[in-house]
């Protein structure tokens, strides 16, 4: 019975912390042109940049986090693997993500310049 009540004590923590606490980012996050893209289910600009909880992706190219991005303030640095167009293979890039709140997500892959405001598409 005790055994229970600490297991039942455990789930409930778990759910009152809530997604800061260790969840993973929710929903997609973009630029005007990302989200547009997401809506209509393709990408016909060079300006789309599109983030999630798995990796980034832009028009050309894009990046898989080894570890799923956590919805907290301030910077995050993500070891991904990366390709981009035009480029033979992948590579393994430490990618920032800084979460300024209202503010959005700002990300920055070694060599490019950093990207953002993204915003919520939802």
């Amino acid at each position: 019975m005790a055994r229970s009540a600490a297991l039942f004590s455990l789930v409930l923590a778990a759910i009152v912390s809530g997604p800061a606490a260790g969840g993973v980012l929710a929903g997609s996050w973009g630029n005007d042109v990302g989200c547009a893209g997401l809506k209509v289910g393709y990408q016909d600009s060079d300006a789309y940049i599109v983030l999630t909880a798995e990796g980034i992706e832009t028009y050309g190219s894009g990046c898989r986090f080894a570890h799923q991005l956590k919805p907290v303030l301030g910077e995050q640095s993500l070891i991904s693997t990366c390709s981009a167009e035009g480029e033979a293979g992948r590579t393994v890039e430490t990618v920032v993500v800084t979460n300024k709140g209202e503010d959005g997500f700002f990300v920055t892959i070694p060599g490019l310049e950093e990207m953002g405001p993204l915003q919520s598409c939802s």
